[in-house]
């Protein structure tokens, strides 16, 4: 619902890595971490309601896409609270009535069909993984989301965070994945979790972080499957564990990185996370992979990024950034 970012910030997310502590280089150290995260991980921390609960957030999300395809305003409009604070590419809204007003612009001018691919559903958050076509009859240079010329059509995959307030939006924020995903064809089966299949643990993250953040690869690489396959934004796809370390060991050398974790939805075999990175710059890199620095200079990137399991370990992870900011040298 066009919750498309700025194309300018996905060059890169702050993202990744690491997991619970196997090696000896680091056990005592991620032992630490994972007691210390027993009660209180320093994150906000949401669980899955249970199977049927997830069928009916599925049920009651699909039926908002279809009302929002059909600009049925009544019908997707009744899913927000009245000061609901809503985040998109369209701008910020801090209430009901100015979403409608926003779209009520779009869809008079351009059509936007939302086509759900996944969604993790917890008990107060939902994290959505979604493909938005935009396709213009005309031109339109003053268009909120950008111009547009007749007969342009758009494609962009994105990750959506939903905060509820009962069982309506109370805060919806989203981060671009991708600018150009590929068509499924067939349609593709909507990825939700899997009761079968273990929860990943709010503990086990937290370990797994500060492996990551300590440039421990054993221990983070533990948590990853032979076939790992990385997407950082719709962008980059590192494919297999080697392909990590050395991505990794490449941003480490130029910048410190730590990654510091926001919020954690996790459910069976599926789980969502916001992160927070910051790069400080330990030389000048104009053409570091998050962008221009000037060294001292430091970035900070706030990204939602979905987890997928096989057998307990991390197959398949993407990102979408959803915030950056650039604040230089100090």
């Amino acid at each position: 619902m066009t919750h498309e970012t700025d194309p300018s910030r996905r060059r890169f997310t702050g993202l990744l890595a690491g997991v619970t502590a196997i090696a000896a280089s680091g056990a005592l150290r991620n032992a630490l971490a994972a007691q210390a995260a027993g009660n209180s991980v320093g994150f906000d921390v949401d669980t899955s309601p249970g199977p049927a609960a997830t069928a009916k957030a599925l049920q009651s999300f699909r039926t908002y896409v279809d009302a929002f395809n059909r600009s049925d305003f009544d019908g997707f409009s009744r899913y927000y609270v009245p000061d609901i604070d809503f985040r998109g590419r369209g701008g910020t809204f801090a209430n009901r009535e100015e979403v409608l007003a926003f779209y009520r612009i779009i869809k008079a001018n351009i059509s936007e069909k939302l086509t759900l691919r996944g969604l993790v559903v917890g008990r107060n958050n939902w994290v959505v993984d979604m493909v938005t076509e935009l396709y213009s009859p005309k031109d339109w240079p003053d268009s909120p989301i950008g111009p547009m010329k007749k007969g342009e059509s758009r494609r962009s995959e994105n990750f959506i965070w939903y905060e509820l307030e009962g069982e309506k939006f109370k805060r919806v924020r989203s981060g671009r994945h991708s600018g150009n995903p590929s068509p499924t064809s067939p349609p593709q089966p909507v990825l939700v979790s899997d009761p079968a299949q273990p929860v990943y643990s709010a503990a086990d993250f937290a370990a797994y972080m500060d492996a990551f953040n300590h440039d421990d690869y054993d221990s983070f690489g533990h948590h990853y499957t032979e076939d790992v396959k990385l997407v950082i934004a719709g962008d980059r796809a590192l494919n297999g564990r080697q392909a990590i370390f050395d991505f990794y060991k490449t941003v480490k050398s130029q910048t410190r990185r730590t990654i510091q974790i926001n919020r954690l939805v996790t459910t069976p075999g599926l789980f969502a996370a916001e992160l927070q990175s910051e790069f400080l710059a330990l030389e000048d890199l104009p053409d570091f992979v998050a962008g221009p620095m000037k060294k001292g200079g430091r970035i900070f990137i706030n990204t939602f990024v979905i987890y997928e399991l096989k057998d307990g370990k991390f197959w398949r992870i993407r990102s979408a950034e959803y915030r950056k900011e650039n604040r230089g040298v100090a």
